[in-house]
């Protein structure tokens, strides 16, 4: 076998074509490794320094808005309430993997006694949306698009260009077992482009102040299997009677159809199976929530102070100030729109599910499923950090909420006694075992396959 490997390997490195197809590769995957390293490693720098205070008029709103003291002497609740700091989704160990989608959703959500909700305030960051469905070039995007076509270009005509020109017909009359030459070139350039993947994976790894054991060695894991299912594939091709040119074609073919048409229909299969919710009906509904509580506005706030007795009104009703006039509405408008928003999530979390069910037709979209996870950014983590931040919000404003309509001062004591965000920043093993086995599975069939029909190989 160490005889095989040395003659493969001379052959291999002599041709000039596969040592530049191999360099281009690593020099492609360090650059992605070190932009994705940086990203990453800003992102957590910006997460974790403090947020400055935002004003809480601007030029736009209207002239009577809701002013808190400037001073810290007749500082109030409601003012103590704006000085409240972002609840963050912790980022995971495997950030450097898909830094780019933490742009997407809103990691950074700010609670205050307005309804996020329909707060027209909200700097939420821009993004191309050609460039959401296309996808973004992070580093695991970019391993999975380059890998399949560099192992296409590593074994284009690796058989087939012997047969066409008679020298595996001459082979094959040297050797009753011509499939262990072919195995062994698979294995060699397996090894060579593993290496390369591990290399620059660990480069990004190590970018990141955040990175973790845990999200390296599963990474490290799929990202084996994914190489071994594309090899596996490559090996199969070699087996049909055709042409280096018409193999290479197959295999691009099967590559774009891999890739980009089986994750289009799975994505549109859970759709089906997990209907997401008109937007376009969430904005009307949202608009007659706004329009029915603006007009019981006054009754609401009667309705309050009469529910909480030991809460007294600073003045009269109708001279209360907007901040205390208006905040029964708020809460009963922020009631009815929550589950509309909380139906979106639930949508996508759904159909992430979905699709990792059914990722074993596509290893490309398991391995970008992964970094998902990895990330700290899948559909189902998000949906469950939106809910632990509604039910700190009901608690937050429990705790607020009595003391603005009661118009109390802020002292130091009170600011001890604010609730405070806890979520948990670990992964999913479960899920990420799964995705793993999913891989291996298709892995395993298709080297099983390729065994069982090693002997066609000595076919001439």
């Amino acid at each position: 076998m160490m005889k095989l490997l040395s003659v493969e390997w001379i052959r291999f490195s002599r041709n000039p074509l596969n040592i530049r197809i191999i360099g281009l590769f690593f020099l492609l995957m360090t650059i992605s490794a070190v932009w994705s390293g940086l990203a990453a490693r800003e992102f957590r720098a910006m997460a974790g320094a403090p947020a400055t205070r935002q004003p809480t008029t601007n030029k736009a709103e209207m002239h009577d808005a809701a002013k808190p003291p400037e001073t810290a002497d007749n500082a109030t609740a409601f003012s103590a309430s704006f000085a409240a700091q972002p609840l963050r989704l912790p980022a995971l160990g495997g950030l450097a993997l898909n830094v780019s989608r933490m742009d997407l959703l809103s990691t950074a959500i700010k609670i205050s006694i307005r309804s996020r909700h329909t707060d027209g305030r909200a700097g939420d960051q821009l993004f191309n949306p050609l460039m959401h469905e296309l996808g973004l070039l992070d580093f695991a995007t970019v391993l999975a698009l380059l890998t399949p076509l560099v192992i296409i270009a590593l074994t284009y005509g690796l058989v087939q260009e012997d047969r066409e020109s008679g020298v595996w017909r001459l082979v094959c009359t040297q050797t009753s077992r011509p499939w262990r030459l072919v195995h062994t070139a698979l294995s060699l350039r397996y090894g060579l482009l593993l290496l390369i993947v591990i290399m620059t994976s660990l480069l990004a790894f190590a970018l990141d102040p955040g990175s973790s054991a845990s999200a390296i060695w599963q990474w490290l894991l799929i990202i084996s299997l994914y190489n071994l299912v594309w090899f596996s594939i490559a090996g199969l091709f070699m087996l049909l009677p055709i042409s280096s040119g018409a193999a290479a074609i197959a295999m691009l073919g099967t590559w774009l159809v891999i890739t980009f048409a089986v994750p289009a229909g799975i994505s549109w299969a859970a759709d089906r199976t997990s209907h997401m919710p008109s937007r376009m009906s969430a904005i009307i509904d949202i608009r007659q929530f706004q329009e029915q509580t603006n007009q019981q506005r006054e009754a609401l706030l009667a309705d309050w102070y009469q529910a909480h007795p030991e809460v007294k009104p600073a003045a009269p009703l109708k001279s209360l100030p907007r901040e205390i006039n208006g905040l029964p509405a708020t809460l009963q408008l922020d009631s009815r729109v929550r589950p509309l928003m909380v139906q979106f999530d639930e949508a996508r979390k759904k159909q992430f599910e979905f699709m990792e069910r059914w990722s074993g037709l596509s290893p490309a979209l398991g391995l970008i499923l992964m970094a998902d996870r990895l990330a700290g950014i899948d559909a189902p983590r998000y949906a469950n950090f939106i809910q632990t931040v509604n039910q700190f919000e009901d608690q937050w404003r429990g705790y607020f909420v009595p003391l603005i309509m009661g118009n109390a001062p802020w002292s130091e004591e009170q600011q001890k006694s604010v609730p405070q965000f806890n979520f948990a920043a670990s992964d999913n093993p479960s899920a990420c075992l799964r995705l793993s086995m999913t891989q291996a599975a298709a892995a395993v069939i298709l080297l099983a396959l390729l065994f069982a029909l090693r002997r066609r190989f000595a076919k001439t």
